[in-house]
């Protein structure tokens, strides 16, 4: 694959270009190596170009908002060979995710963090078997949409963190599949969640690895579910109404011992355990997030609370 120019590749053979990547913000391209443009695009006349781009497998948008209704491009959707599609801080918006995001049947990325979509996931997500990730992190969704996203077996992270989600947990979330080939992470904080922890949550297979529920309103204990989770390596619940003790479930005939300590103020976790992967487009690191009081069990899980 040859680089035709920045932010631009091609294939060696037919000069196709098969990734682009685009970036609103001139220092940030300077940084990353991308295709420096102003920060408004016509979205007819980008439409029609973009169509035209029939081997891309790459593309990603970070701060270009597109005159075009505020909508995604529907020549996006035309690109049936596009592996990873990251469209991150674009402003896009509508009443739900596209339904023609299902005609991408070989995506494993999809990221569209960042927008102003207030619906959640239509039912042509079910569509995209490869899916690998999925982040709709820091939109404006008030409900996660179509159950579909259960049918798809080879998802590894799913986030859904910064919307505007609000009642209890949804049970069915606990059908989903994560691999824990990298990740293994389902992300929900800085929602408005109530009720009750769901036990549901720990039917994840075959890999739960990492589970965010920080800074929502769930209430109640933690479930004795949480004990089935015998993949689980990161569990964090800062920052909600949750009472009484950690599960006894979570204990194990190999270390029955419970050991409690206080951990720096940073979000470097200890060797392994995992974060959610950050996409940070512009460089920053993440915002920092105090460790709480942490429950540690055994050599590779972890708590927060």
């Amino acid at each position: 694959m040859a680089s035709c120019v920045q932010g631009v590749s091609c294939d060696n053979t037919h000069s196709r270009i098969n990734s682009l990547s685009l970036w609103g913000n001139s220092k940030n391209c300077a940084r990353n190596n991308s295709l420096i443009v102003k920060p408004k695009v016509n979205g007819s006349s980008f439409g029609a170009s973009l169509s035209n781009l029939t081997a891309l497998t790459q593309l990603t948008f970070v701060n270009v908002q597109i005159r075009f209704r505020f909508s995604i491009p529907h020549a996006i959707f035309t690109l049936t060979n596009l592996v990873s599609l990251l469209l991150t801080d674009c402003q896009f918006s509508g009443p739900t995710i596209p339904a023609d995001v299902g005609k991408l049947v070989k995506l494993t990325e999809l990221f569209l963090t960042g927008n102003r979509f207030p619906g959640g996931l239509p039912d042509s997500i079910g569509n995209l078997k490869n899916l690998n990730s999925l982040s709709l992190e820091s939109n404006q969704m008030t409900s996660i949409g179509s159950t579909r996203i259960t049918l798809l077996k080879e998802l590894d992270y799913v986030d859904l963190a910064h919307n505007k989600l609000s009642g209890p947990i949804p049970k069915w979330l606990g059908g989903i599949t994560l691999t824990g080939a990298a990740n293994g992470a389902l992300n929900l904080m800085f929602n408005q969640f109530t009720g009750s922890f769901p036990g549901e949550l720990c039917n994840i297979k075959p890999k739960l690895l990492g589970l965010w529920l920080d800074h929502n309103k769930l209430s109640g204990p933690i479930p004795a579910a949480i004990g089935n989770c015998t993949q689980l390596w990161t569990l964090s619940v800062v920052d909600n109404e949750l009472s009484g003790p950690l599960p006894h479930e979570l204990g194990s005939e190999k270390s029955s011992k419970l050991v409690r300590s206080k951990q720096p103020t940073d979000r470097s976790p200890p060797k392994g355990t995992r974060e959610p992967p950050q996409f940070q487009p512009d460089g920053h690191q993440p915002q920092q997030n105090h460790w709480r009081d942490s429950f540690k069990l055994r050599s590779d899980f972890r708590a927060r609370f």
